[in-house]
């Protein structure tokens, strides 16, 4: 026997129970505290723990008069989130099943696919009867990629980065989305016939947080104009914060062309006509690698139909 096949045999020993434990202890800080938590005792913890750290064959914690973690236990963590996720996701969805329900599926949307695509997706759900229950959170790239590798989403409709092209997960391209300008409509560039990057320098910009992939375009093409990059006025991810900003002030925000169209149709915002040179990937849809539930698939087939009837007028 290989000492692979010996190792994977040690770890058949872990139960949910210990990847509960290991939570609760990397949560609490500490032994005892991991203990109250979970209505047990110290020494059952240290058991427990001890238990763990034998069936992986690295120890998670290094014992003095407080344990410290060791450089293997933020791996383990990432893994035993995810199986205790997907073991409740189970749950729920077989008591949804003997209640007559229909499967649960848990959508992360970006602000460009959550106005339009992801509702038109979900309408032409809605009209198969497919059964499908939702539930759906809108985030940033950086908060829906968190919570899909803790398995906390089934499915990540949005703006596809290098993150959607990793062996682990699935990835389909709907359509492209190309980012513009936007200011408020009392803007002085709003009313200027011809609007150049070297006016839009000079004024206040609102940019996303740096080292994003959005980011690192906008200093892009400013560099591709001989400009020096924007000194941010603030940096925010929030649409909502940067919406108001933008209509109090003559500040400047880089959005998608659907988000833009989304805000003119409000009134709330008007777009220059300054393009990014480089641009930050497709719209689409990722999800784990694997055998995709009857769920899943619905909802893939439903985003790929909206997409194909984006150049449909929206309803008045």
């Amino acid at each position: 026997m290989d000492e692979s096949h010996r190792a994977a045999l040690k770890m058949r020993r872990l139960k949910l129970r210990h990847l509960e434990v290991l939570l609760a202890i990397a949560e609490h800080g500490g032994l005892t505290a991991a203990a109250a938590a979970l209505d047990s005792s110290q020494p059952a913890i240290s058991q427990q723990l001890a238990e763990i750290e034998d069936a992986l064959g690295v120890a998670l914690y290094a014992r003095g008069r407080h344990i410290r973690p060791t450089v293997y236990l933020p791996a383990v963590l990432r893994y035993a989130r995810r199986a205790l996720n997907d073991t409740r996701q189970l749950g729920g969805e077989l008591r949804a099943l003997a209640e007559g329900a229909g499967s649960l599926l848990r959508v992360g949307t970006m602000l460009t696919t959550g106005s339009r695509l992801l509702p038109e997706a979900i309408l032409g759900l809605e009209r198969l009867a497919s059964g499908v229950r939702l539930e759906v959170v809108e985030d940033i790239a950086a908060g829906l990629w968190a919570r899909f590798d803790r398995r906390e989403l089934d499915l990540i409709v949005g703006r596809l980065d290098e993150r959607a092209f990793s062996p682990a997960v699935r990835s389909e391209a709907l359509y492209l989305d190309a980012h513009c300008v936007v200011a408020g409509n009392g803007h002085p560039l709003v009313k200027k016939k011809r609007v150049s990057w070297r006016d839009a320098a000079a004024y206040p910009w609102i940019l996303p947080p740096s080292g994003t992939v959005l980011r690192r375009a906008i200093d892009a093409t400013f560099l591709d104009q001989r400009l020096a990059p924007p000194a941010p006025w603030i940096e925010s991810a929030s649409p909502f914060v940067n919406l108001g900003l933008l209509e109090r002030s003559h500040g400047l925000n880089v959005v998608s062309h659907s988000a833009a169209a989304r805000y003119a149709g409000w009134r709330a915002l008007s777009a220059l006509p300054l393009q990014l040179k480089y641009d930050v990937g497709p719209i689409g849809m990722a999800w784990l690698a694997g055998e995709a539930s009857p769920a899943l698939s619905l909802m893939l087939d439903a985003l790929r139909r909206a997409a194909a009837d984006r150049g449909r007028p929206e309803a008045a």
